[in-house]
Formats: structure tokens, C-alpha cells, sequence
């Protein structure tokens, strides 16, 4: 009998709090190549006798998040020291919350392209401290101490994923959560989320779960889809195989698209954790918890309400428009400066959302700004350009980034108003196309607007689509 097999997956991620200053000192927490080991103190590099002190900012990007994640606030937590040794860790040990973190319980939501309604458990989220930067060059290697003690939550999801769609969404959806929360930049790219992938797999139906792989070095979500798919299958076939499964931490090799073993569970560091003496408990009030409710920023859900009843936008496309908050951005700088947001729905929704696919990039690194697309949607509303000239005008603007009204006037393409002329290429279309005319005077109600349709697309077609589509409209039923 062939057995099946059912994969088990938990993620553990780690986000960068854009609080502006350290975790446990007032250094700046940017650490850009250019001012490598400037933003340092004897805190956070560690020297003897440097007393961490908590930065109250961190706590507050923290209770956002547990907040937006649906968490249990716990009241009281403490830190501890997770020891080892290895030159980015400044001090030999790393402060973060082991015993007891400041939330848990909590959960996200979200939809498979299915439309299978999928729900993962968050076991909890932990404040710690970020560690120096390693950069290897050559046959050497450096540190880059900005980046030690950047205040960091890591959030922990329950072993609640199946499938590699899961955890790839599982991701997508976090990121989008905590993007509008504001707390991270939230990119891989940038290094501000980190991920590890825990993975085992069990027989089908069976509730005992296999032994766990944890996989690291992931630098994008679908590295992260890629690397479970692989070590399911290579689990499975070690199974089958009459070998077992060793618990282990393994690297994901994007170049061979393989993991491989970076050590064994016997070699797993011994990190003897204890209480950090440093630092008190971290107390959390229900006021601080209040004040934080009151300065959360709009969510998506609200958001998505928000664009149904002022933009009038039915709800898929409101779902779209605030799948990523810098698109419902760009969205609503159009509508600001076009003033309709019925067109601009539209245009973003096909036309922008066509170029990002095509070119496969995010709408921060669309050349179009907001203020151009809505003064081509306003040349449309004045009658300035015909909608045929306008989607041509879209694609000259998305290389030529001069003002679109200028670019009308520079090439010509004033819709054409002037009935006298409009009439003579209506009368010149109508004689070419005697039997369009017949068709459609035959017609019955239901199918005269179609005949209509492509006897106005022959005088589009004649005036190059300058022509008023709705003056050519008006003059063809006045004539047939």
C-alpha cells in the first residue's frame, strides 16, 4: 500500500521596527554602507559595565503589531539572555523575551486562489535585539555595527501550514498587515524581514508530527516556497528509503535550489538562557494599551469600507486597489487630483496594474506619477482627448515624463469638436458602409446599439480617434 503524505510548516519571522533609534540606546539604527561602525556606543557594542535602558518607542511599533496580529497582550514579561558566541554578537549573548514575550495567541487570515479560507495561529511575538552585520568579501570578512541592537520583533506562527501556497500567502499576508501598521519597511530586499522555515511531514491523517527541519538563509517568498517544496519531497524520499530524518538546521541554496546541512542537532548551540539582570519586567497598562488602539493607523479592512462608500468602488475592486498600501496610496493621489474616482478605479485597476505585471516590478517603481495619470484622466473629462488617444497618451507617458498636457499639444492629439468636419467623415463612412446602415435600420432593439458601435468605430478609425465619439453618436442617429 503506498503511504501518503501530509507536510507540517511554521515560520519564524523576524522584523526590523523603523523606531528610528536602537533598542537599548539612543543610536541611530540606520546602517547604510556609507557610515559603517558610526552609529555605535559602549551599549550596543557591548563594553563591560553598559547598562541597557528600554526604548519606549519600541514597545509601542510592538504592541501595533501584536494588535494588528490579533494577540493576547500579556500584561507582564520579562527578557533574557539567549548566550553564544560568534563575532556579530557584540556583547557574546543576544537580549530577547524566551520565558515569557509580550504577546501570543494570536492569528492571520487569508484566501488560497482557491478561495480556500486558510487561518494560522501565532504563538507568539518577542522584542529582541538585532546583531552586528556580516559582509564577506574575497577570503575576508567585516562587521558592520550600525546594525547591532536594531530593535527587532520576531513572530512566531503555530505549525499551522500545509502547503508551500500556504506559506507563501501566510507571508504576503503579514507583510501587508504590518505594512500599514507603519512599524517596518517590511523587505526582504532591504533586510528589515527575515525569515526560517520549520518543515517535517507525517503520514496522512496522523497527528503525531514527523521530525523538524528548521531551513534558513530565505531571501525572498518564494525562495521560501521553493526551499519547503524541496525538503517535503527530500524527506519523503529519505523516508521511503528506509532512512530517517535528523532534526537539523540546513541552508537554502538559491544557486542549486537544494538545501544543505548547516548543523546537526548535536552540534545545535547550547544558548543557556537566564534572566537578563539589566533589565526590569516589562509592564504594559491598559492605558498604554488604549493609547496605542487610538494612534493605529487606518487598517486594510477599514480602508476597503472607506473606498466603498466614498469612491463608490464595488468591493473586489477595493480588495484590490488596498492589497499593497502603496498602490491604495497612488490610487487615492490620482483621485485627489483628478476628481473622479470611478475613472481613476479604472485606470489603475487595468491599466497601471497591466504595466506592473508586464514588467514585474511594485508600483513604487512605476514611472507614471500619480499627478500625470490624473491629468489624463481630466483631458478625457474636458473633452480635451478621446479615450481611444488617452490609452496611447498612457503609453507615451509611461517613458516620456513631461506633462501629458504638453505632450498633447506637441503631437496633435486635440480631440476634434468641430461638428462641420466630424460630419463629412460621418457622410463618408455612411456611403462606404451601406450595408452597416441597412443592418442596423433592420435591426431589432436589442441588436441596433451593436450595429451602432461599429459604424462609429469606422469614424474613430477615419479621424485617427480624435473624432467626439459622443458628436459622432449624435450625428449618425441623425442621419440613418
Amino acid at each position: 500500500m503506498i503511504k501518503e503524505w501530509e507536510s507540517v510548516i511554521g515560520l519564524e519571522v523576524h522584523l526590523q521596527l523603523k523606531t528610528g533609534t536602537k533598542v537599548w540606546c539612543g543610536c541611530s539604527s540606520e546602517y547604510d554602507e556609507q557610515g559603517i561602525n558610526l552609529h555605535t556606543c559602549p551599549i550596543c557594542l557591548g563594553h563591560p559595565g553598559a547598562l541597557p535602558k528600554l526604548n519606549k518607542k519600541v514597545v509601542n511599533y510592538a504592541l501595533k503589531a501584536a494588535l494588528a496580529l490579533n494577540c493576547k497582550i500579556n500584561k507582564e514579561s520579562g527578557f533574557d539572555r539567549k548566550n553564544y558566541f560568534y563575532p556579530d554578537a557584540p556583547k557574546n549573548y543576544q537580549i530577547t523575551q524566551f520565558e515569557k514575550s509580550y504577546a501570543e495567541k494570536g492569528y492571520i487570515e487569508f484566501k488560497l486562489n482557491s478561495g480556500r479560507e486558510v487561518k494560522v495561529g501565532i504563538t507568539k511575538i518577542q522584542i529582541e535585539e538585532d546583531t552586528a552585520k556580516a559582509i564577506h568579501a574575497k577570503n575576508e570578512s567585516y562587521l558592520n555595527y550600525n546594525r547591532a541592537s536594531i530593535p527587532l520583533i520576531e513572530i512566531i506562527s503555530e505549525p499551522d501550514m500545509r502547503t508551500s501556497e500556504e506559506a507563501y500567502e501566510y507571508l504576503n499576508t503579514l507583510k501587508n498587515i504590518i505594512k500599514y501598521t507603519g512599524i517596518s519597511d517590511v523587505s526582504m530586499e532591504l533586510g528589515s524581514l527575515r525569515c526560517d522555515a520549520n518543515i517535517s511531514v507525517m503520514e496522512k491523517g496522523s497527528k503525531v508530527f514527523g521530525t523538524r527541519v528548521e531551513v534558513k538563509n530565505l531571501n525572498s517568498f518564494k525562495a521560501v516556497a521553493r526551499a519547503i517544496d524541496y525538503e517535503i519531497g527530500r524527506q519523503i524520499e529519505l523516508i521511503q528509503n528506509g532512512g530517517k530524518v535528523d532534526q537539523e538546521t540546513r541552508l537554502w541554496d538559491e544557486e542549486n535550489q537544494i538545501t544543505k546541512v548547516m548543523r546537526s542537532k548535536e552540534e545545535a548551540m547550547d544558548y543557556r538562557y537566564f534572566n537578563e539582570p539589566d533589565l526590569l519586567k516589562l509592564v504594559i497598562t491598559d492605558e498604554e494599551i488604549e493609547n496605542v488602539k487610538k494612534d493605529m493607523p487606518e487598517s486594510r479592512l477599514a480602508k476597503v469600507e472607506r473606498f466603498k462608500t466614498t469612491y463608490g468602488i464595488d468591493e473586489t475592486e477595493a480588495l484590490i486597489l488596498t492589497e499593497e498600501i502603496e498602490l491604495s496610496e497612488y490610487f487615492e493621489a490620482v483621485v485627489r487630483n483628478s476628481g473622479n474616482p470611478k475613472i481613476s478605479a479604472n485606470w489603475v485597476l487595468t491599466e497601471v496594474l497591466r504595466v506592473l505585471k508586464n514588467k514585474n516590478i511594485d508600483i513604487e517603481k512605476f514611472s507614471m506619477s500619480a499627478d500625470s495619470l490624473a491629468k489624463i484622466i481630466k483631458l478625457i473629462d474636458s473633452k480635451v482627448i478621446s479615450s481611444k488617444i488617452a490609452k496611447e497618451l498612457f503609453e507615451i507617458c509611461l517613458v516620456d515624463l513631461r506633462d501629458p498636457e504638453v505632450i498633447v499639444k506637441e503631437k496633435s492629439m486635440v480631440q476634434l469638436s468641430d461638428s462641420s468636419e466630424i460630419e463629412k467623415m460621418v457622410d463618408e463612412v455612411l456611403v462606404a458602409n451601406q450595408k452597416m446602415v441597412e443592418d442596423y435600420k433592420n435591426a431589432d432593439d436589442g441588436r441596433k446599439p451593436r450595429v451602432l458601435k461599429g459604424i462609429v468605430g469606422q469614424v474613430m478609425k477615419l479621424s485617427k480617434g480624435k473624432a467626439n465619439p459622443e458628436l459622432v453618436n449624435e450625428l449618425i442617429l441623425k442621419k440613418i
